[in-house]
């Protein structure tokens, strides 16, 4: 895996973030956009939520890696919820998303939950399958999510952990 560093998400950083998204969103949905099954997300929309979610009066925390001062991926959680994770697509495969996984799901536990859940796309097999291999379980439960000018269902996978001790 290269060199990056991580650090805290700062709204300068949402910018770079909502374009990798959207190149992630391309990379994994071509053929279903190819097919006119899928659109991609308002990108400005998704720009302003990032940005909105990298605000320290926003409740969620964001870290990202960066190299050089770019960030080439983030995750984002909110309470015992791991809301957002994604890696550049040419940073991918590397092992970066299972330590910004990893990283994710340390937030959760440092907030004293034992349970934690997360929501993918429903076609995203991809995802799903990385997920389940970090020891993440699908429920039976889906999520109907309307954002950004497009429209889809999403699956809960949830995973249970030993709470962090307290530091002495």
């Amino acid at each position: 895996m290269s060199e990056f560093e991580i650090r805290k998400a700062i709204p300068a950083d949402a910018d770079a973030v909502a374009d990798y998204h959207d190149r992630c969103f391309r990379n994994t949905y071509s053929s279903q956009m190819l097919a006119g099954e899928f659109e991609a997300p308002d990108l400005a929309g998704t720009r302003q939520q990032i940005h909105d979610w990298f605000l320290p009066e926003s409740g969620l925390e964001s870290r990202v890696a960066v190299v050089d001062g770019a960030p080439i991926g983030h995750v984002t959680v909110c309470g015992h919820q791991l809301v957002h994770l994604f890696v550049e697509p040419d940073h991918q495969h590397v092992g970066l998303g299972r330590h910004l996984l990893a990283l994710g799901e340390a937030m959760i536990a440092a907030g004293g939950h034992t349970e934690s859940e997360l929501h993918a796309r429903v076609e995203n097999v991809d995802a799903i399958a990385f997920y389940e291999r970090a020891g993440w379980v699908v429920t039976e439960r889906l999520i109907h999510t309307v954002e950004h000018g497009i429209s889809y269902d999403e699956r809960v996978l949830m995973k249970r952990s030993l709470p962090c001790a307290p530091s002495a």
